[in-house]
């Protein structure tokens, strides 16, 4: 896995407006449409996972989990605090990101 690739690709998605950020906005660009695949980081609470899990289910997303836990998916977005949760809303984007992503298991 190249997870500088990753990195930058989560980068472009920021820069391009394409990348919410946080659970709640997460779910919401979910249930709005805006969303076809919603990333945890590697660290991400069980509880956190399970509540992703159910707004995909119900709002027809896919959820997977980076390699990167919340410090350097943080990193990658380019953030301050922690980041756990979020969501691409380009499919071209989601495309190039889900192969180095792995299914969520729950």
């Amino acid at each position: 896995m190249n997870e500088a690739k990753l990195t930058g690709l989560l980068g472009m998605a920021r820069r391009a407006g394409r990348l919410t950020i946080g659970f709640d906005a997460s779910v919401a660009a979910a249930e709005n449409g805006k969303t076809g695949l919603i990333l945890l980081a590697a660290d991400a609470s069980p509880k956190t996972a399970k509540e992703c899990a159910f707004a995909a289910e119900t709002y027809g997303v896919k959820v997977m989990t980076l390699p990167f836990d919340k410090a350097a998916l943080s990193d990658a977005i380019g953030m301050q605090k922690p980041v756990a949760v979020i969501a691409i809303g380009d499919s071209g984007f989601a495309k190039a990101i889900r192969p180095h992503c792995t299914e969520t298991a729950l």
